[in-house]
């Protein structure tokens, strides 16, 4: 089973790409968290082999509230790893109460059209934060890095950095299965301090079940012969 490194990043947004090319494009975001640099990769569509249906799942809140952020106030600027266990940063949409998973919907990565999308959507929570240099932006997913020897792909700092899996990390039947994991959810946490303001988005791929068991697996997940999981 590969092994995830669980994590929170905690920092200032100091630039944004869109990125809306590609099977798998993804919205990209550079932090500077504690004086070092990190990627937030965002996937902005779906790009499984076996996923027909390329649009996510999106939930945002400008007004959440949630214990969480109780939590997170007291954070400071840096990389976390994370436990997965209730009660601590760790996010889970399906059994922490994050929101009302029926208010989700299906939203495109990119089309012509004013704040009609997934990348205007986060430019819409991004860009505000960037305006002000004492919001701060939490974010959740799988660490990569460091990587010493090569720059970062997309704004070319070293060592590489980042986080990936910025999305619900369970339910998975397809390539992702692996991924599969109860309180090891992605997800954007922003906190704007002079607005005292708390805003979060949440993504999901149409294909992964909102019913799983204790390792995130999807109930009556099928098996391959010997009990291995398939």
């Amino acid at each position: 089973m590969k092994i995830r490194q669980y994590c929170v990043l905690t920092g200032r947004v100091i630039d944004r790409q869109r990125e809306t090319w590609g099977k798998s494009p993804h919205y990209q975001i550079l932090l500077d968290a504690g004086g070092q640099r990190f990627r937030i990769a965002v996937n902005t569509r779906s790009g499984t082999s076996e996923n027909r249906v390329s649009e996510l799942l999106y939930f945002a809140d400008d007004d959440f509230r949630h214990e969480i952020i109780e939590r997170l106030a007291g954070v400071a600027d840096g990389d976390r790893v994370i436990q997965s266990r209730p009660g601590g940063l760790a996010l889970d949409y399906q059994r922490g109460g994050m929101f009302d998973r029926r208010e989700m919907q299906r939203i495109p990565s990119s089309r012509r059209g004013p704040r009609n999308d997934l990348v205007d959507e986060l430019d819409f929570r991004v860009d505000r934060l960037m305006a002000n240099a004492t919001s701060r932006l939490h974010a959740y997913g799988t660490r990569w890095g460091p990587e010493p020897r090569t720059p970062d792909q997309v704004f070319g700092f070293t060592p590489g950095n980042g986080i990936h899996d910025v999305h619900m990390n369970q339910g998975n039947r397809d390539e992702h299965r692996e991924d599969n994991s109860v309180w090891a959810d992605g997800g954007l946490i922003f906190h704007e301090p002079g607005q005292k303001r708390w805003s979060a988005i949440f993504l999901a791929f149409q294909t992964q079940s909102w019913q799983t068991d204790e390792n995130g697996n999807p109930l009556q997940y099928p098996q391959r012969k010997g009990g291995v999981e398939g």
